[in-house]
């Protein structure tokens, strides 16, 4: 690609990141929780470059945007995929080390559920970013396979 074709790429690959990250943003600000104010102010873009064309896009918000999602923290843990009460004897959290899945289990109703603010909006975005780097590199290999029959 010449630089003005990668510029152009560059700009769609942003475009879609900047819906992507506004979407994200309302599908926090629609759930009812403490701290959402801060996730949606904090969900941020970033993209990686390499030889000038973006290679990747990066999407960071702060870790308890996981616990959110995981319906997780403050007392609850996930244990073989399922939100319950207690704590981990072991507080590395590392799969290392063979205390990790001792919990001491405690009492009382489950108030936290999995939220699933981040799953979703992927879900819909992939394909359409699919989409774009497939018409924009399959533009490209049809040029290089014409250079190749011209020649």
């Amino acid at each position: 690609m010449d630089h003005t074709e990668t510029e152009a790429y560059n700009a769609l690959i942003t475009k879609w990141g900047f819906k992507t990250r506004s979407l994200l943003k309302i599908s926090v600000a629609r759930l009812s929780m403490k701290g959402k104010k801060e996730l949606v102010t904090r969900i941020q873009l970033k993209s990686k470059k390499d030889f000038g064309e973006i290679e990747a896009a990066i999407f960071n918000f702060p870790q308890h945007g996981v616990f959110f999602h995981k319906g997780v923290g403050r007392g609850y843990i996930m244990v073989a995929g399922t939100v319950v009460r207690g704590k981990r004897k072991d507080k590395s959290h590392s799969a290392n080390h063979p205390n990790n899945a001792v919990i001491h289990p405690a009492s009382g109703p489950l108030k936290r559920h999995p939220k699933d603010w981040f799953n979703p909006v992927f879900i819909k975005s992939i394909p359409v970013l699919a989409d774009i780097i497939a018409s924009t590199k399959a533009d490209n290999i049809f040029e290089v396979k014409h250079l190749k029959l011209n020649t």
